[in-house]
């Protein structure tokens, strides 16, 4: 199978089990939630998340284009298709178990998973690393905003 369409089946597979994950109540669950200054609207949060795929198609493309096999590269490979995964998994937290502790506690695993990844990236593909490093930033500030949606919402 072509790179290219690989790489589109698994970010629109790791999409549609985002969506089963978090379930109907998106929009819902926002508006039961004190959320903090700062906070984007859900429109804004769905662009961000549709970023975060056009950047995961990119990287993923990117490893599946190349002709060099080695454990660094299927290990980045790996993590990134954990990341996807466990990305998807922080709905189901979130939105489905209304459980903002563990969504928050969530990320820091996940990041650690993103740093290696860019590590890995930083030795095999520049250009990925480069592709990655926005949504690290990104996540600096998703840590911030899920750690005030927990402080605002401690019993949720």
């Amino acid at each position: 199978m072509r790179p290219a369409i690989l790489a589109l089946l698994i970010c629109a597979g790791a999409a549609v089990l985002e969506g089963v994950l978090a379930g109907r109540g998106v929009r819902a669950r926002f508006a039961e939630l004190r959320l903090p200054r700062f906070s984007p609207s859900l429109t804004i949060w769905f662009l961000i998340g549709g970023a975060y795929y056009i950047i995961s198609f990119a990287i993923l493309y990117r490893l599946l284009a190349t002709d060099q096999r080695s454990r660094s590269h299927t290990a980045a490979i790996i993590l990134l298709l954990v990341l996807m995964a466990v990305n998807a998994g922080w709905g189901f937290l979130f939105f489905r178990l209304k459980n903002v502790r563990a969504s928050f506690l969530a990320f820091l695993p996940y990041i650690a998973l993103t740093l290696a990844l860019l590590m890995i990236l930083i030795s095999k593909d520049r250009i990925s690393a480069l592709l990655l490093a926005p949504y690290l930033t990104y996540l600096g500030y998703a840590l911030w905003w899920a750690h005030r949606v927990w402080v605002l919402n401690p019993h949720s």
